[in-house]
């Protein structure tokens, strides 16, 4: 690990705070860039883990955190969503707020990073971590995108279509390299069970050659009979090039024809200006989250770590994401030579999600072995509390003492 740069920082950024671009510049101990739930579970983690001993800030563009894990669904499930001023809550765990957006990031001699901001500001920490997400970046032409935020509100009124019979035919596509395909599978269960009045036909078509079989057997295996069950097709091994006029093209054979469609979306990362990233964008990082430069014989990135959806990571999920901040912050706090800085278990080697059939909640466990994924499949909740983003703090904080999976929609 590099040097760690010393002494205490001063200047702190304030609460609340936007820094003058024209004026002197801002310093924090750490910056954590994003307002998402990676974000807020590393702010969580830091303040336990620090105590107070360094100053945290929180940098974001969205003054509100819209904890809504059910949005990608149109419909098809409750969605109650817990909304969370930033500001407040960054004051309520001691620390800083500003209200603006990572622009680009550099590196001084002296150990410091410099993030600026698209306001022009510049604000000076000892390290900083981003947990920008990730963006869609690839979408089946003429498709709706599942949990990209522009394909909310045309599936919500898809659900709303299937659910009144007025669409017969729907195909959940899942395309090549993506990695965590669970939201499709739960998207087709859920809109085969809203249209179940109506005989609604549903299919799937993935490239994968099983459904999440990189996960381990028990879990391909249940959601193929679940699928089966449900009178939903499945077609592995098959890619979709588009989607017009009530059908869907599939290279070398013959079109398929369906009343709507909806498709994954390959993500791209965020590509920061003065962060090593791969070709698709996303910061370049080691198992403990610190960012690394491309060529194998660099050293870490000094004082900067990459968590989420944002990072190279090749699973993109939220439960691996809580594990990752807990990681991070672990790190941090080794890195500043202040607070707890004993190593979290490895939660990056557990998976774990809950999946949402229509008629109740189907709890999945994935633990890395060598070789492979060991799984394991229950209609009892495997963590507590059996929230849909599975461990850490900003779900038991979210979930309080008594919340219940979510019913589905008759």
């Amino acid at each position: 690990m590099a040097r760690r740069p010393g002494g205490p920082t001063v200047g702190h950024v304030l609460p609340t705070h936007r820094p003058d671009p024209h004026g002197p510049e801002a310093r924090t101990d750490v910056l954590v860039a994003g307002g998402g739930t990676a974000a807020l579970e590393l702010l969580l983690a830091l303040e336990a883990r620090l105590g107070g001993t360094a100053h945290v800030t929180l940098l974001t563009q969205d003054a509100r955190y819209h904890h809504r894990p059910l949005a990608a669904y149109g419909g098809a499930v409750p969605d109650a969503a817990t909304v969370l001023r930033l500001d407040e809550l960054a004051a309520e765990h001691g620390a800083g707020f500003v209200n603006d957006a990572l622009a680009s990031v550099e590196h001084r001699s002296d150990g410091t990073v410099v993030a600026r901001t698209r306001s022009g500001a510049a604000i000076a920490c000892r390290a900083l971590v981003l947990a920008v997400g990730s963006r869609a970046d690839d979408v089946l032409p003429g498709a709706i995108p599942l949990g990209a935020r522009d394909g909310a509100s045309r599936l919500r009124a898809l659900a709303d279509e299937v659910r009144a019979g007025t669409v017969g035919r729907v195909a959940v596509v899942v395309p090549p390299g993506v990695s965590w395909t669970l939201p499709a599978y739960e998207c087709a269960l859920l809109l085969r069970h809203a249209g179940a009045a109506h005989d609604v036909e549903v299919q799937v078509l993935t490239a994968e050659h099983r459904p999440m079989a990189i996960f381990g057997e028990a879990i391909s295996a249940t959601l193929a009979t679940l699928l089966r069950r449900r009178g939903i097709e499945l077609r592995t091994r098959t890619r979709a090039e588009a989607f017009s006029e009530g059908r869907l093209w599939v290279p070398l054979e013959p079109t398929i024809a369906v009343d709507a469609a909806v498709a994954m979306p390959r993500l791209a990362g965020p590509a920061i200006p003065g962060v090593p990233a791969d070709a698709e964008g996303f910061a370049t990082v080691d198992d403990r989250g610190r960012v690394v430069a491309l060529a194998e014989d660099e050293d870490p990135v000094a004082g900067i770590w990459a968590i989420g959806d944002g990072a190279d990571h090749p699973v993109k999920q939220g439960g691996l994401a809580v594990a990752q901040a807990e990681t991070a912050a672990a790190d941090i706090a080794a890195w500043l030579g202040t607070g707890d800085a004993t190593p979290p278990p490895d939660g990056t080697l557990v998976l774990r999600a809950a999946l949402l059939d229509g008629t109740g909640t189907l709890y999945l466990r994935a633990d890395r072995e060598e070789g492979g994924w060991r799984s394991t499949v229950s209609r009892e909740p495997l963590w507590w509390p059996p929230t849909k983003i599975a461990g850490g703090r900003l779900a038991a904080l979210l979930a309080g003492p008594t919340e219940a999976p979510p019913t589905p929609v008759a």
